[in-house]
């Protein structure tokens, strides 16, 4: 075999190789987190301080009303992006009206919101 035969063998191997990374290469992957906490971003920064999005609270689809701690004697508490809060309490632009056993009522903007609580 000559020079000029086996560097136009390895030149078409290369080529090959080159078109089987193209074509099996993997696609990006993006989360969807459907309106929940994405699992894949850290509690914690690189710093040491937890991270909450419920402070960027502009509108109700900000919300993620995760639960609903029910007691009528001592008062109820929701936990709103990952966050425990009372009646009366604000979180970001939203203010806590009440909370009842299966929702919460709040303030933004000066209109009344309500969240449900879904089972989902």
């Amino acid at each position: 075999m000559t020079i000029m035969k086996k560097m136009l063998m390895v030149s078409l191997v290369l080529l090959i190789a080159g078109l089987a990374f193209f074509a099996f290469a993997e696609e990006e992957f993006t989360y969807d987190a459907k309106g929940k906490r994405d699992p894949f971003v850290p509690l914690v920064s690189k710093g040491g301080v937890y991270v909450s999005d419920a402070y960027g609270i502009s509108g109700i689809k900000d919300i993620r009303l995760e639960g609903i701690v029910w007691d009528e004697a001592k008062g109820s508490i929701a936990i709103i992006n990952g966050e425990i809060v009372r009646e009366g309490q604000k979180i970001g632009a939203a203010e806590v009206l009440r909370i009842e056993k299966d929702a919460v009522v709040f303030d933004i903007d000066g209109e009344e919101k309500k969240l449900e609580l879904t089972s989902d």
